[in-house]
């Protein structure tokens, strides 16, 4: 087996948890949490030889959008539901229904996060048919030079394809594969995901088998599934914006896991560590969306605006007990209101600000994002 270095599993051991749903009544009892105390996950049969046995090192990562925006979006609460819950619960239902899909469905996730993580390294695309790839190799260039980051940072796209890849699943099974000592016991059980993938409609093409949205310090790396930018997407934000939206997004969490040091020396909101999560965030949709509208990054002009709000609002959540909470969807939309006015009314257009002084003007005006007023109830 390959010998390869750990980083922190928050994401994969707690971090693939993602969906509660009760707004049905055949939904109402789903719970799709990968649940393990002995950090391991299998197949709907828990047989050991389908087990994964997990890197457990620290390091810092992200949230995983997967949880930010299916888990919370979806819970019962007084936060207003954006139009991205209907279309959770319309890829969620039939998912659920399925018994073959739903039972291998945290294993799955697993082998696609851990293949995007480690393994694959050869040349990306993005959209499932590689549609969106020169859009994402634009961006990230422009990324790079906007933030003054060149060769730092590696976006990687997860594809439901993968988990019907032979070689990739071999790949997974070979190195994380419990009791698994040998390539050809890694071929025997890609074999059998295979034949669970022709028994059903869903594996692997449902879109919640690639809704991964992360940035690891791992090799610096961002991954950006599929069905995450299609179901965000199809609840009303142009598929370019999305890519671009969650890309800038995960490179504001890669600049701030290079500065975290200095700039949140005590956690990211200092006077209450509950709020870390939801400070950081908001502050990676501002620095996003600085980019998003400066004349020397995606320069998207006036009729884009209300699509480009559009994106913070839909990812928004409800979770206000959750120390995972993001942000309400008008919070994260008033964090990208604020990065879109500072690089919308800049008196030099070509000005970019370094990234220490983007930093210092979210500080001076977070207060304003986080206000009562900006929490929408029924």
């Amino acid at each position: 087996m390959m010998r390869l270095r750990t980083f922190t599993m928050a994401l994969l051991c707690g971090g693939v948890t993602f969906l509660t749903v009760s707004c049905e009544n055949e939904m109402e009892q789903m719970d799709m949490k990968a649940t393990s105390s002995q950090n391991k996950v299998s197949l709907a049969t828990g047989h050991d030889k389908f087990a994964l046995k997990l890197p457990t090192d620290a390091g810092p990562i992200s949230e995983n959008l997967r949880n930010a925006i299916v888990g919370e979006a979806v819970a019962p609460s007084e936060c207003y539901n954006t139009q991205f819950v209907a279309v959770q619960r319309k890829y969620a239902a039939p998912l659920v229904a399925d018994p073959i899909a739903f039972g291998n469905y945290s294993l799955y996730t697993q082998v696609n996060q851990l293949y995007s993580i480690y393994f694959d390294r050869g040349e990306q695309y993005f959209g499932v048919e590689g549609e969106y790839t020169q859009l994402v190799n634009k961006r990230e260039r422009e990324l790079a030079k906007f933030w003054n980051m060149p060769n730092e940072i590696t976006v990687n796209g997860q594809h439901g394809a993968t988990l019907d890849n032979r070689e990739a699943i071999a790949d997974v099974f070979e190195n994380f594969g419990v009791g698994v000592t040998s390539r050809e016991q890694a071929y025997a059980i890609a074999d059998e995901f295979l034949a669970d993938n022709a028994k059903s409609p869903l594996l692997p093409e449902s879109p919640y088998f690639s809704l991964d949205g992360f940035a690891t310090s791992y090799d610096q790396l961002i991954v950006i599934g599929d069905g995450l930018v299609q179901m965000v997407s199809e609840s009303g934000v142009e598929a370019d914006i999305v890519w671009t939206g969650i890309l800038a997004h995960e490179w504001a969490h890669q600049i701030q896991f290079k500065n975290s040091g200095k700039w949140y020396p005590n956690g990211g909101a200092a006077s209450d560590p509950s709020e870390d999560t939801r400070y950081t965030e908001l502050e990676a949709d501002f620095l996003a969306a600085y980019y998003m509208t400066h004349k020397r990054g995606a320069t998207y002009n006036s009729k884009r605006v209300e699509q480009f709000f559009n994106l913070f609002f839909q990812i928004g959540d409800c979770g206000f007990a959750s120390p995972g909470h993001h942000g309400t969807p008008a919070q994260r939309m008033a964090a990208a209101q604020l990065g879109f006015g500072l690089a919308d009314s800049a008196q030099k257009q070509g000005h970019i600000m370094s990234i220490e002084e983007a930093h210092q003007y979210f500080v001076a005006n977070v207060g304003k994002i986080v206000t009562p007023a900006t929490v929408y109830v029924p």
